[in-house]
């Protein structure tokens, strides 16, 4: 069996969500699997059973020594959009994977990614462009289908999930100093949407917004919580609604298990581009979206970190409009009402489009990876 060392950028619960599918299936196999990161990340990485854990930022140049120590002792580097333990990786000769789940949003690939020994790209939203700016310049490139956790058939509950993501990065953004969103849109819940139809409300979200949640809104029955990556996966396919911010990897969850889902209004830049492209292909049929009540942004047109900016000025601006959070409210609680109208639809349609892009490509991927260890001699 081989040692690896899994890492995930540290932006909200996307990267380490999509690593925590793959993990889960090595795990399986009886590899030794460490874990080292920070932040968003780390928080879901000690939910997971890992051989071991290191809180590493791997963000911070600082600790390049200290990751580099853990790097020389693995045999093969997973990475889920962290770059530097890539670097790491190359320079020891080590075995380098890449997983990428936003292909499509990148305005540049660093060159140690472009030689990883495997490059694995999630299909998900439109990339041709992406494509030929890169695609050739990528040694080992393998494409899958959506990278999506285990969810079996379950009986449906009398609840509702809210999810906010993890709904922060470190370096980007962050709840408390850069957006409120989450006080924000739990306040339009509390305010404006009528969820009494549910017995259960699950609010998910990283660790320290769930404790800031229950301080400011003592007085509810929701239930303000941190779930391990399997486990909101089992909530998610047992509720009879969830209302979720337009992340990719709670969406494509959605999409696959069909449970009926209103799109809330995106957190970052790369929800905002995701829920314009879900609304054009047809696939939000519930959804609420900052454009439908300010001016849209024309983010493609201008740099990430630019567009980071803009999408976070648009959502101050709802936070000190009670006029515009009502409207926002009224919108929400109307989809609400109305699930038996839109839920088929979406189901329908959901499971269409991941099917379209090769299925679920988590086996897919796991399996690319066990071959290429094999073809180094680790069984």
């Amino acid at each position: 069996m081989a040692k690896i060392l899994l890492t995930a950028e540290n932006f909200a619960f996307g990267p380490i969500g999509k690593l925590l599918i793959v993990a889960s299936l090595l795990k399986e196999q009886g590899h030794i699997l460490i874990f080292a990161g920070f932040g968003t990340s780390l928080q879901l990485a000690k939910k997971f059973p890992f051989n071991a854990i290191y809180e590493l930022d791997t963000d911070n140049l600082l600790n390049n020594d200290a990751l580099e120590k853990i790097v020389r002792k693995a045999d093969m580097v997973i990475s889920s959009m962290d770059i530097l333990s890539i670097i790491v990786a190359e320079r020891l000769g080590k075995l380098a994977t890449w997983i990428d789940c936003l292909f499509w949003f990148w305005d540049d690939i660093p060159a140690p990614v472009l030689n990883v020994d495997l490059f694995i790209r999630e299909r998900s939203l439109k990339d041709n462009k992406n494509e030929l700016k890169f695609a050739t310049r990528i040694k080992n490139m393998y494409n899958v289908g959506p990278i999506i956790g285990k969810m079996g058939n379950t009986k449906r509950k009398k609840q509702a999930l809210i999810s906010y993501g993890g709904g922060e990065a470190t370096y980007s953004y962050r709840i408390g100093r850069d957006t409120n969103f989450p006080f924000v849109i739990t306040k339009i819940f509390l305010d404006h949407v009528d969820l009494k139809q549910f017995d259960k409300i699950i609010v998910a979200t990283n660790e320290h917004t769930v404790k800031e949640l229950k301080e400011k809104f003592p007085q509810t029955r929701f239930q303000f919580t941190c779930l391990p990556h399997d486990k909101f996966l089992k909530e998610l396919s047992e509720s009879q609604l969830i209302l979720i911010t337009p992340g990719l990897v709670t969406s494509e969850a959605a999409f696959y298990s069909g449970t009926p889902t209103i799109f809330l209004p995106a957190s970052n830049n790369s929800q905002y581009l995701q829920l314009e492209e879900f609304r054009e292909r047809g696939l939000a049929p519930a959804s609420v979206h900052m454009s439908d009540f300010m001016e849209r942004l024309d983010l493609k047109k201008i740099s990430i970190m630019e567009s980071t900016k803009t999408v976070l000025h648009q959502l101050r601006e709802l936070e000190y409009s009670s006029k515009l959070q009502a409207s926002v409210g009224a919108e929400i609680d109307k989809l609400v009402h109305k699930r038996k109208e839109w839920s088929t639809e979406f189901a329908t349609k959901g499971r269409k489009f991941i099917d379209s892009l090769g299925g679920n490509g988590a086996q897919a991927s796991t399996d690319k990876i066990t071959e290429l260890l094999a073809a180094k001699g680790f069984k």
